[in-house]
């Protein structure tokens, strides 16, 4: 008797084609809720069963159906999605009322319209979607709120340029909109327009014809904006405060944001004159009154657009001393530790705004009462010293490091330990010699690696190797390395054996044999898969450092004795998989194994395809497909040895998985 699996094949039923397929057939709760068999659902088109799960009581085959909104329209096509599909949503979605099961429906409605755009619906034909995200951006909750104002900013760049618009639009139906929900009685709409007002102000600045009729809608967008940073409705300022750096940096007529700008290092971009008239006599008091707020929820977020304001005054000292810098004084004093805790994290972009670099300003938070503010302000230090260059870091920010470092909430001195760390990365600082990292830091990563959390030990361990040219100059720290090969915590080991290659580096081969050869095989024996797999990453780099010669002299013998006394087929892959990472590059470097290596490693390897355990021979059959690839091994030992071995385990192997590899590695010589 067939079971019930088969029986569904032999009565018809496919899959769901089109728009809502998943791979089964509908479910009898998706019919149940239709009112119809799952026949009729097979032969429903996209649009109607679309229609029908939304018309439904069941709230599951509701959200089933807004969650396939964008595959609808896929099924639909571009012409009836505009035609059918979104005049339905705008007439009946939109305009429904407000419940609390609705919430999820309009949630999800707000994020797939996002999805439509540019994909399947053309930016310049997008207009049609606008009044639905009007009213979205009018709902009560919050979430559904936000993700309508998210994708109206992202709809809105796109409507030009392209298109057939009948005169005056989109620039009227945008005009309109931010007047209706600036000017809203509720405040839910007002919180959305603040969020909406940046990038339509952006959009006139890029399409909209030069003229004083462009520039009044300009100057209607500050007055809203203006009012709404002056409501009596603590959430609308709030709003107002939260996209001011966006609406500065729109008025001001920038591309990018102010910490895009900072963090990239580029110039600072020219500012017309007249957009910096508009910034410093407009913008700025409404920065100064935001700044000022009685409520810290509203301070917080205005002090953290300080950098916005900077850029958007050209970053000229002369204005930024007088304008930004008492706002951001004032933040740092602020009773509220949220003010200064939210001013820490944005620092270095305020700071570098400020068209002039003063670290010493960075003090009073480092130095704060809340362990939060100054964890904050540490993570600061790397741009900040790219920033100021090697001179200020010295004057204003080294001092204050020692006592960071014996901070005692380990938060701190976790962050401290990371952005360390951050100032050895070229991608992040290059402003430090290598003198001020011996000099300045040399202390504190000693007293780091002796921390007693592992956190503040990893931060140290896993960034090392960016300082892997000086370990031979801090005796200390290599001490500290060798006895956290030791450590109780596996990640703590696992990072030490990820540094002893870059140690070989730096102290010389003579060095590893001496010191740490016996923590690597120790590591290598580790009963945690992730820290011998540190062993079998570092094992291309020490073969780099250290030459052939020296691997086969030291390594291998070690290896291949582990190998024979191994007790557990875990080992025999570790080594076997040791074996092939020595045939893959070291960065950029150059592979270069010799021919006597190279026959000790495919001896190993065809010695690991006969094993009894087939994960044994499945990493055999791999790392010969490593061997192959590496181009190192002579012609003649591929003909006669591995080729052979590898067909013949084609043809016997009973696991698939060991099959496959063997196949991969065939090709491979191909």
């Amino acid at each position: 008797m067939a079971d019930e699996g088969s029986s569904a094949t032999t009565t018809g039923h496919a899959p769901i084609a089109g728009p809502l397929a998943s791979g089964t057939t509908p479910s009898l709760t998706l019919a149940r809720s239709l009112n119809c068999d799952s026949n009729a659902l097979l032969s429903m088109p996209p649009f109607d069963l679309f229609v029908a799960q939304l018309s439904s009581d069941s709230t599951e085959a509701r959200v089933d159906a807004m969650k396939k909104l964008s595959i609808v329209g896929d099924a639909m096509g571009t012409k009836d999605t505009i035609e059918k599909l979104i005049p339905y949503l705008n007439d009946t979605i939109a305009k429904s009322e407000d419940s609390d099961e609705d919430d999820e429906i309009l949630l999800l409605l707000a994020g797939q319209l996002a999805e439509l755009v540019p994909g399947l619906v053309p930016g310049y034909e997008a207009m049609p979607l606008l009044p639905t995200l009007e009213r979205l951006c009018c709902i009560d909750e919050t979430v559904v709120r936000d993700k309508a104002v998210e994708t109206f900013n992202k709809i809105v760049p796109l409507l030009l340029p392209g298109g057939k618009y009948a005169d005056g639009m989109p620039f009227g139906l945008l005009r309109t909109t931010a007047q209706r929900l600036a000017s809203a009685d509720w405040f839910t709409a007002k919180v959305s327009a603040a969020g909406v007002l940046p990038t339509m102000y952006a959009f006139w600045n890029a399409h909209a014809p030069r003229g004083a009729a462009a520039d009044e809608v300009r100057r209607e967008f500050r007055i809203l904006f203006k009012d709404l940073s002056e409501d009596d409705t603590p959430m609308v300022r709030r709003s107002a405060a939260k996209n001011l750096g966006r609406f500065v940096e729109a008025v001001a007529g920038l591309t990018k944001s102010a910490d895009e700008m900072i963090k990239s290092g580029v110039a600072q971009p020219a500012v017309a004159d007249e957009n910096k008239r508009l910034v410093t006599f407009e913008i700025v008091p409404i920065f100064q009154a935001l700044s000022a707020d009685e409520q810290d929820s509203v301070r917080l977020l205005a002090v953290s657009c300080a950098g916005s304001v900077g850029c958007g005054l050209a970053r000229e000292p002369s204005v930024t001393a007088d304008v930004v810098l008492p706002v951001v004084r004032g933040g740092c004093a602020d009773l509220s530790w949220r003010v200064r805790h939210n001013l820490s994290k944005a620092f270095a972009t305020v700071t570098g705004s400020l068209g002039f670099v003063g670290p010493k300003h960075i003090a009073r938070q480092t130095e704060d009462s809340e362990a939060e503010v100054r964890a904050a302000a540490v993570e600061n230090i790397a741009r900040m010293a790219q920033l100021g260059g090697a001179d200020l870091f010295k004057a204003h920010i080294a001092p204050l490091l020692p006592a960071l470092a014996d901070d005692l909430v380990m938060e701190v001195r976790s962050k401290l330990a990371q952005t360390l760390m951050d100032c050895c990365d070229p991608s992040i600082c290059t402003a430090l010699t290598d003198e001020i990292i011996l000099q300045e830091f040399r202390p504190l990563l000693e007293n780091f690696l002796n921390d007693e959390f592992a956190e503040v030990q990893l931060h140290i361990l896993s960034k090392l190797s960016r300082v892997s040219h000086l370990l031979g100059q801090m005796d200390v720290v290599v001490n500290s390395i060798l006895q956290m090969a030791r450590a109780q915590n596996w990640r703590v080991r696992d990072a030490v054996g990820r540094l002893l290659p870059f140690l070989a580096e730096a102290r010389g081969v003579s060095f590893f044999e001496d010191h740490l050869l016996e923590p690597w095989l120790k590591i290598m024996s580790d009963q945690v898969a992730d820290v011998r797999a540190a062993c079998i990453a570092g094992m291309p780099k020490l073969l780099s450092v250290c030459g052939s010669e020296w691997i086969m002299q030291e390594i291998l013998p070690n290896y291949t004795r582990m190998y024979d006394e191994s007790q557990s087929y875990l080992t025999r892959i570790t080594v076997l998989r040791s074996f092939a990472a020595l045939a893959e590059k070291d960065g950029e470097n150059a592979l270069n194994i010799s021919d006597t290596l190279m026959d000790q490693i495919v001896s190993l390897m065809l010695r690991g395809l006969t094993d009894s355990v087939p994960n044994v021979r499945l990493i055999a059959a791999r790392g010969l497909g490593l061997v192959t690839i590496s181009g190192q091994c002579d012609s003649g030992v591929m003909k006669s040895k591995i080729v052979p071995a590898l067909n013949d385990l084609v043809h016997q192997e009973q696991d698939i998985d060991c099959r496959y590899q063997c196949q991969l590695a065939l090709e491979a010589k191909v």
